[in-house]
């Protein structure tokens, strides 16, 4: 009875220690794919770098590790994925990078907690501060100024792309000036959607959703007021971004397709849609939807001005181990140089406006895009943006109003039912 008694304690003590063993081991990695100090092979520094498609920044980036002998392990994700996961990881306190893209709507709801990311500030981020728009860096500044989440990336001023062979088809005017002539409202843009849908049978829009979006970002305010306030219902340019989205869907304007989706790029290379309301960042992605339709695309300047669609920052979560190294990799890929380069060879266009008069930027020209000057136009475009306060729940409450359009968009429902299903949704996830 006594051997089995020592044989059991011993078998357990020996089970006890493995148990810890197994334990330390787990404690010893490193969540965010690396060794438990963040080190990758040969003892160089590793950070992970968590993106989304179409930042254009990745080649960059492996050019600064290959020059600085550092290792990157750079993680893409979709849009929502990005921001979802570094909200959980944040919230557990593991598991994020050492840098992490957050979108323009995103920042907001991450300075509730700005201690979850390291002070820019601290790692000497003022010294670069003159080179970005005001109104862009204080979107990821704290409301004292004293705490700093990210480096701006890029914006997103828009300008419309059109089909040159659908407007000439429709007996319009085909060149570039002409065209932005033609069109200086939004009503214009309707009767002209008008002419080509009875003329051609084509759409003049590829999404209503795609409006909304471009006319919301023109406006003074969007979904908060510079007091926090939620000023979804009574904001005028909110309506008319609605008005309008549901009008090209009532008329027959706008197609059925989605943003991103391959059915929309068949139908940008096929034509089944006469326009493309264009933040400088879609450039990219109907070139990668659509290759075969280089040349058939033109760009002019927008109805009412320009406005601000998109653009992000680059952010380093409290948990990297390589702040210092994180930051320093930011400075160099954000400077105005380097962005220079990302717009030239992935259409994000520069947060930093003394590149804007430089030679390189003003003769910029894409073939894709029937040889229009980008550089120029997106530069004219930038320099009209207003800055918006974006809000905590913006990306909700876009989502909200998003699906709204798409159900009108679907025949599920009417503006009137669609909007107030929407204000209601909103008031509920709101007041949660």
């Amino acid at each position: 009875m006594f051997k089995k008694f020592r044989f059991r304690k011993i078998l357990v003590l020996a089970l006890s220690l493995l148990l810890l063993i197994a334990m330390a081991g787990c404690q010893a990695k490193d969540t965010s794919g690396g060794t438990a100090d963040g080190g990758g092979s040969g003892g160089k520094t590793k950070l992970t770098i968590w993106l989304w498609p179409g930042m254009g920044i990745e080649d960059q980036i492996k050019q600064y590790a290959k020059e600085n002998n550092i290792e990157v392990d750079i993680q893409s994700s979709s849009f929502d994925d990005v921001h979802n996961n570094l909200t959980t990881a944040l919230a557990a306190g593991s598991g994020a990078p050492d840098i992490s893209a957050v979108e323009v709507k995103g920042i907001d709801k991450m300075k509730a907690n700005p201690e979850h990311f390291y002070n820019l500030y601290d790692l000497g981020a003022e010294d670069i501060k003159g080179d970005y728009f005001d109104w862009k860096w204080k979107q990821a500044q704290t409301a004292d100024g004293k705490y700093l989440l990210g480096i701006p990336t890029d914006i997103g001023p828009q300008a419309m792309a059109y089909r040159i062979d659908i407007f000439e088809q429709a007996g319009l005017p085909t060149n570039r000036d002409e065209v932005g002539k033609l069109m200086t409202t939004w009503d214009d843009y309707i009767k002209v959607g008008e002419q080509i849908k009875a003329k051609t049978g084509k759409a003049m829009i590829d999404t209503a959703n795609g409006m909304y979006s471009v006319i919301e970002g023109q406006g003074n305010e969007k979904y908060f007021d510079k007091d926090g306030k939620v000023i979804v219902k009574d904001n005028p340019q909110i309506q008319k971004a609605y008005k309008y989205a549901t009008e090209v869907i009532d008329k027959g304007l706008a197609t059925n397709l989605d943003q991103f989706a391959p059915e929309w790029g068949t139908g940008m290379t096929k034509g089944d849609f006469a326009t493309l309301l264009a933040p400088a960042w879609m450039m990219t992605f109907m070139k990668e939807n659509a290759p075969d339709a280089a040349g058939k695309w033109d760009i002019t300047q927008l109805p009412e001005g320009s406005g601000n669609w998109g653009g992000s920052f680059l952010t380093i979560p409290k948990e990297s181990k390589h702040a210092e190294e994180a930051y320093k990799l930011i400075k160099w890929l954000l400077s105005p140089e380097q962005q220079l380069v990302t717009f030239k060879e992935a259409g994000n266009f520069p947060s930093t406006p003394k590149v804007y008069e430089s030679d390189e930027l003003q003769n910029l020209t894409s073939d894709y895009f029937n040889n229009a000057p980008v550089g120029k136009i997106y530069a004219e475009a930038a320099k009209q943006v207003k800055p918006i306060i974006e809000g905590p729940q913006s990306i909700q409450i876009e989502k909200i109003i998003g699906d709204s359009i798409k159900r009108v968009r679907d025949k599920k429902s009417t503006p009137e039912k669609s909007w107030k299903e929407a204000m209601d949704q909103l008031e509920r996830e709101l007041s949660r």
